[in-house]
């Protein structure tokens, strides 16, 4: 059920968006009217959306950590919260809202992982204080860094880098998702680094292909020269047409033959014996969507072609039109099964 959202509200902390319904269900990509107002909104009010983006990576964490937080936790972030709502930070007197205890424990929640995110992380693409561009579900986009660098994102993924780039310095971005770089050299050679949660990359003057998603992060250099550091490990040196995937903690080095990694960048995808089960996290990827096959020996089915990848449903009509299983779509789930069975 979509419940309507007072979007002239003035939304001036970070608890206003997580104790909103509406922002939920934006957040979760389940009801299209909440995804249409709060994309708008977000448009049409630029000076919150360093506060969007910190309650997005609060909602994040939470979703992460949800199941291991105790009652105590809880309490003492509750009454961190309201001490915070009580704090003198407003121009009026708080307005005491009873929430649901759902509500609560995302506010709460939000204020301990603050405390947490205090500490310091390795990987600080979340930091929500740096500037950063990124694309939404089955959307791709072409941008150009402050230096010149050209960027192509591909669908629901993020890029963010320092607020300030210094000549001599060294140029770093960090990423979540996917995007194709082409690095523009510098008078005084900056090096270039991007960094992923396996790897960082450095290059002066290059293009490739890099994916950083659920554990696996991987590149593949299109022309140029980049080097590969782990921390306690010998660096890498790429060549065009070498790529290199970590994945379960192992780097696997090969020589990819064909351009078929680029082909998201003109919103396609290419498929070549791609399994279902492959599919299905492509789509859950791009799209937000889940994808729900009837057993294992259909997951393992495969696909050969090319297919939109800027439309999700044009991509289950091509599916349909193999005539080979049936698709159920709606807004959240896609069910693929046996056409034999319908």
């Amino acid at each position: 059920m979509y419940i309507q959202t007072n979007m002239s509200k003035n939304y001036n902390q970070v608890e206003d968006f997580i104790a909103d319904d509406s922002f939920l269900l934006w957040f979760n990509k389940t009801d299209t009217n909440a995804i249409i107002e709060w994309d708008l909104w977000i448009t049409e009010n630029p000076e919150k959306k360093e506060l969007v983006n910190t309650a997005v990576d609060l909602l994040q964490q939470i979703q992460l950590s949800e199941a291991v937080v105790n009652p105590g936790q809880l309490a003492a972030a509750e009454q961190r919260l309201k001490q915070a709502i009580h704090s003198g930070n407003y121009s009026s007197p708080a307005k005491v809202v009873k929430l649901p205890l759902r509500k609560i424990w995302y506010a709460a929640a939000g204020i301990l992982i603050i405390t947490v995110l205090a500490i310091g992380l390795k990987f600080m693409f979340n930091d929500s204080s740096k500037p950063f561009l990124a694309t939404a579900y089955g959307q791709v986009k072409q941008e150009k860094l402050p230096d010149g660098t050209e960027v192509i994102l591909n669908a629901n993924s993020k890029i963010s880098y320092p607020e300030k780039w210094e000549t001599g310095k060294t140029r770093e971005v960090w990423i979540s998702g996917e995007a194709f770089f082409h690095v523009k050299k510098t008078a005084t050679k900056d090096k270039f680094i991007v960094h992923t949660d396996a790897f960082d990359i450095e290059v002066t003057g290059t293009s490739f292909n890099v994916i950083n998603r659920e554990g696996k992060s991987s590149i593949v250099l299109k022309e140029g020269s980049v080097k590969i550091h782990r921390p306690g490990e010998a660096e890498i040196v790429m060549k065009p047409g070498d790529q290199i995937a970590y994945a379960e903690k192992q780097i696997q080095l090969k020589t990819v033959t064909r351009n078929d990694y680029l082909a998201w960048t003109e919103s396609k995808l290419i498929f070549d014996n791609t399994t279902l089960k492959e599919l299905a996290a492509i789509i859950k990827e791009h799209y937000g969507v889940e994808v729900k096959i009837e057993d294992e020996k259909l997951s393992q089915k495969t696909i050969t072609g090319i297919m939109p990848n800027d439309n999700l449903d044009a991509l289950v009509q091509s599916l349909e039109a193999m005539q080979e299983f049936s698709i159920q779509h709606t807004k959240t789930l896609i069910t693929i099964t046996n056409k034999d069975n319908n």
